[in-house]
Parts: structure tokens; sequence; C-alpha cells
């Protein structure tokens, strides 16, 4: 790869990154008077040349190259690379017509760098889902790119467990996309409860092209597991990101068979050729039974450690009736007697994982009893990430995402993520959706408004139907261009606090007579701009 000057002058500043050997050099004439001379590292070795081997071994056992695109590979990195893609089946090796491993400093986007330094990894190329009306074909464009996943810098500073995670989800996308989109595939629909929404252009003429997407079911509590670092509503967004995080719950996640056996049987089958990781003790035994024998098994041990690691398996679903048993015991073992070994801290920490807004309850009373430092909850990740502090400072200002208006049998709806409900239903808060409806003319009265109020949390997915949450009556303009502003309200009842998120916006035209429904065993195709690295596939 070709390299400006300047790039490489600033790289050689760092004598390893270049596989340069500096030698011993007296510098007795810039020290103080009888100090010994001081001298210069000297790398005992031609660093270069180990970074070489270390990726020709690494494209010897996988079959991928390892491209330094602005950034140099490191040992360290190739070897931890190189410890994750040993954990893969071989069906995610020597993939046809994937080009390789990139690594960058930070995401690339058409509109320049992206500052978010939080994005650890990234799967190309990219694509777009169109209906086109000509042939009444559901396709997806597959960008003019060669396929690879990227790794940049912040990937490199995550703990252990995310960053196999982390580099095992690119590896399922990759691995999705090469084998023309499994988790497009009619079955994968309708095990991942996922429908097609088809959604119109502003100006639209009857009978044109459109774009469609994938929706969510509401009504399902639970879709693919998601990692401890992820939002809860990750695998909510789009089959892709639901059929990656199967992936890396397959490999990682133990109770995962047990959550979601139509997903695993699917996987273990079309993805990973019958290879498995963990033994089913209990293959009778559903989700909630198996998870809280193991659980009383822990806690008849005071093994806090295991008790710990079920608790982090149930926190990556949404399992209400299965939180509020498991922090029943957490009690029962708290008041108990007193401490042994740590145990309020375990349990406390423990409890920060969980959405039962009596875990929370539970943490203040060892806070207040002294039995628990607050101080030493709040250096905990997922305890500081659910604390008032950042909730109140932060949480409560993000906007819902994902926003969709649609129509359903004659009426309005619209659907949307709201990843931020469990901890304001945590932490005692209600939660009311506010919306309103305009037309683009300026000073023009609203067309209709309303809300909706939940007080028992939820998955993080809401649906609202516009009819019976407006204050009034109102009738959909046809034909013009309308404003949907949507803003939530996180309120609680005893403390009367209130705090009011960022407005999300979309623009959309009621067309008469389109279909916001497609089918739900769509067949849809594939096209690939690189057809030629698929020449004997299509």
């Amino acid at each position: 790869m070709i390299k400006s000057f300047k790039a490489i002058a600033i790289l050689c500043l760092i004598p390893v990154l270049c596989g340069f050997q500096y030698h011993p050099v007296d510098q007795s004439s810039g020290s103080e008077e009888g100090s010994p001379p001081r001298k210069f590292y000297e790398y005992p070795g031609d660093y270069g040349q180990e970074v070489q081997q270390l990726m020709d071994k690494f494209k010897d056992a996988f079959g991928y190259e390892l491209i330094e695109f602005g950034e140099a590979w490191r040992t360290d990195q190739i070897e931890k690379l190189h410890a994750v893609f040993s954990e893969l089946p071989p069906t995610f090796y020597k993939m046809p017509g994937f080009k390789g491993l990139y690594r960058l400093s930070r995401i690339m986007a058409d509109s320049g760098e992206i500052t978010g330094d939080e994005i650890p990894a990234a799967t190309l190329p990219p694509f777009i889902t169109i209906y086109k009306s000509l042939g009444k074909s559901y396709q997806v464009l597959v960008a003019d790119q060669d396929p690879r996943v990227e790794f940049y810098t912040p990937l490199f500073y995550e703990d252990e467990k995310a960053f196999k995670n982390i580099v095992q989800h690119e590896m399922a996308h990759a691995f999705d996309m090469v084998h023309g989109f499994p988790s497009f595939s009619a079955e994968w629909l309708a095990i991942a409860n996922f429908r097609i929404l088809n959604i119109p252009a502003l100006d639209a003429k009857p009978g044109s092209d459109f774009l469609y997407t994938f929706l969510n079911d509401a009504g399902v509590d639970n879709y693919a597991p998601v990692s401890l670092r992820h939002l809860p509503t990750y695998s909510r967004q789009n089959l892709q990101e639901d059929f990656a995080n199967s992936v890396a719950a397959y490999i990682n996640y133990p109770y995962f068979r047990y959550s979601h056996p139509a997903r695993y049987r699917f996987l273990k089958e079309k993805v990973f050729a019958g290879k498995e990781y963990f033994s089913a003790d209990d293959k009778n035994l559903g989700f909630d039974d198996k998870v809280l024998a193991d659980f009383k098994v822990a806690m008849d041990k005071k093994d806090w450690q295991r008790v710990t690691q079920i608790i982090a398996e149930v926190s990556r679903g949404h399992y209400p009736k299965l939180e509020s048993a498991i922090v029943s015991r957490l009690r029962e073992e708290i008041d108990s007697g007193p401490a042994v070994d740590g145990k309020d801290l375990q349990l406390s920490l423990a409890s920060c994982l969980l959405q039962d807004p009596e875990a929370l309850e539970l943490r203040k009373n060892l806070i207040i009893k002294k039995r628990v430092s607050i101080e030493k909850l709040l250096k905990n990740e997922r305890c500081f990430r659910s604390g008032r502090d950042n909730f109140q400072k932060n949480l409560v200002k993000w906007a819902p995402a994902n926003v969709h208006f649609f129509q359903e049998k004659g009426q309005s709806f619209l659907q949307f993520l709201d990843p931020v409900l469990g901890v304001a239903h945590s932490r005692g808060y209600n939660t009311q959706y506010v919306w309103r409806l305009l037309t683009e003319r300026q000073g023009s009265e609203p067309v209709a408004g309303g809300n909706l109020v939940l007080k028992e949390g939820g998955n993080g997915s809401v649906k609202i139907d516009l009819a019976a949450t407006a204050e009034n009556k109102f009738v959909l303009p046809e034909g013009q261009p309308l404003v949907l502003e949507l803003g939530v309200m996180r309120m609680h009842p005893r403390q009367f606090d209130t705090y009011n998120s960022e407005i999300t916006k979309i623009r959309f035209v009621m067309h008469p007579g389109f279909n916001y429904q497609g089918p739900e065993r769509p067949n849809i195709r594939v096209m690939y701009p690189f057809r030629a690295a698929y020449k004997d596939k299509f």
C-alpha cells in the first residue's frame, strides 16, 4: 500500500512501527558530569518482519489479507485477532469474494471522517433495499465495492470479551453478505419476526419504484440477545443486526439455545455446519425454568461470580417476571445476614444489570445502611450507565430512533425504538410520548396531536395508534408533505421530576391507495456488482 511521505515520516518516529533497529549511541556529552551515557532503545529483532510473518500466518490459517489502510497492524493486535478467528467454524474461512480485513484509525464516510470514536468496526459494502415496480421484485442492491471488514482503533481498547464479540459480530455480517444474505430469507424473516414495510417517496407516482425496510414486532419482547455494551434495542434495528447478534450469541451465550431455539437451530444447520459451543444439559427446559434452576444452585452455593454470570444472560433481553423473581431472591440473601467476603457489593453490582425497579431499591437500601459504597458502585460501567446522573444529564435527552409512519387496515400508526425506556422504568419514571402532525405550509395550524403514557416500561419498541391517542378527531391530508414531530417526556410520579428529550421529525406524504404492507414471504433478490467473484454461484 502506498502512503504519503509525510505519513511515513511520522510513523517512523516510532522505531517499532517501521522495523528499524537503533544501536546504542554515546550521549555522554549532553549528560551530567560523572553520570553514565544514556542509550537509545534497541528493539531486539526486526519488528516489520515479525508483523509480516504474523500476517502471513493469519492468511494461511483463515484465507484473508490483513490490509493496512492508514494504520499499521501491530503484533499484539494480530495475535488477538488470530485467537478470535480460531474459535469461528471453517464456514467463516476463505469465503469467496471477501477482500480482507482493513486497519484504519476510524470510520470513514463519503462526507469525510466521522468523529465518533466509539465506533469500533464496520462491514462493507453498503446496500439499499428497493422495490422494482417493473417485474414486481424486492431487490437488495449492493454497492460496487469489495466486501471487507474494517477495524478501527477504538476496537483494540475494548476488553477481551467485547473485542471477541465485536469481531465475531462483524464476521457474521460478512458471512451474511458473501452467502447471498440468509438474513433476507423467508425462513429468517419468520424466525426473527420482521415484516416488510413499504416506504413511498415524497413525489411518488402510481406504479413507481419505492424503498422498503423491515419492521420488528413491538409485541414480541425478545429479539437476538445483545452484548452488555450495546443498546437493548440493537437487534430490533434491522434483520442484519439481529442475524449478527444471533451469531455472536451462538458462540458466546450459553442460554441462547434456550431463549431462542428457532434461531439456534437455523444457525447450527446453515451457518455453523453443526459446530456447537455449549452442551445442553436440560434440553426440555424453557429459558425461565433453566435460568431459575441454575440461579438457585449458584445462590445455594454462595457462588456470587456464577450468580452475576446468570444475571448477565438475563439482562440481554426483556424478561420482567424473571427479573422480579431474581431480585426477590437477592433481597432474601442480603437480608439474611451481614456481608461475607464482599457479598453485598458483588450482588449490588450484579443488580445493576437488571431493569426491575426493585433492583434499584435494593442498592439504595444498602447504600443508606452503609453496607455498600456508592463510589464503588459507580466505578462499574453498567451501574454508572443506569445511574441517576447519567440518566438525568444524558439519557433523558435521547430522541426516539427508527421512526416510521404507516397505515394498516385503514388505521395510521407510528412505530419507533426507545432504548432508554427500560432505564427510565428502573428508576421509577413513567414515559410519555408526545406527537404532533403539521403540514409544511408556513404558519399552518397542527393537523393533529396526541400522546401515549407507559407506566410499566417495555421492550423498547413502541407502536402508537394515532387515532386512538389523538386529542381530537382528524383526517390526514393526502398528496402533500407532512411533518410529524415526536418527543419523549420522563416523569417521576413521586418526586415530580420531568425531563424532555430532543425532538425527532420525519416527513412523509399520504399517497391514496399505497400499500405499506409487503408480503409475509417475499422473494428478495440480491444484486451484486462484484458478480465476477460469484461466477460459480449465479
